[in-house]
């Protein structure tokens, strides 16, 4: 008679389990982070290289709600790769769902809107973050890590069903040749 091999199962499920174990000591990690600092509402207000530094989000307070919108991005030409009816063009919004919006330009478009502080739990909430790589909209929250840190959480339905990115804050300046046209501001100590 032949017996199941029941080793592999138990392999998996220790890997599993250890897989959660590590995510939740990450996410502890970045709450313990987050909650050791107690930002102001305006505390996101300024310019944010995102995680992937291929552009910089300036969020600015309008009445009480928080929006941003892209100041610089790394490539802001369609390359070779793109097609050659493409290439050397300005890149657009080609991935918007609405055809009206498929052919403005990266350039100050509105990625996030309708943020609004959340006082006692320190947040922001009730965003709304737009992918402009696939022209979807996702909700999303905002946390602020430090004061040239913060986490932005974007989800569908409910913030446990999505990812984090986290962005850093950086200072605008008139870039020498062949230089950024940022500098990272300095993480506090």
């Amino acid at each position: 008679m032949n017996v199941p091999d029941r080793t592999g199962c138990w392999r998996r499920v220790w890997q599993w389990a250890l897989l959660m174990l590590l995510c939740c000591a990450s996410a502890h990690a970045l709450a313990q982070e987050a909650k050791t600092y107690s930002p102001s509402p305006s505390a996101i207000v300024g310019d944010w290289l995102v995680e992937s530094r291929d552009a910089v989000i300036r969020i600015q307070q309008i009445g009480n709600q928080y929006q941003g919108y892209i100041v610089w991005q790394l490539h802001d030409t369609y390359g070779p790769e793109d097609g050659p009816e493409l290439n050397g063009k300005i890149v657009t919004d080609r991935k918007n769902p609405d055809p009206a919006l498929r052919s403005r330009t990266l350039d100050g478009l509105p990625l996030l809107t309708s943020l609004r502080f959340e006082p006692d739990k320190t947040r922001w909430i009730d965003g709304r973050i737009y992918n402009a790589d696939n022209g979807r909209t996702y909700n999303c929250l905002v946390r602020m890590l430090g004061p040239n840190r913060l986490q932005l959480r974007g989800f569908i339905g409910i913030s446990l069903f999505g990812g984090n990115t986290v962005w850093s804050r950086v200072t605008m300046r008139t870039p020498a040749p062949g230089q950024l046209p940022f500098v990272e501001d300095a993480p506090a100590k």
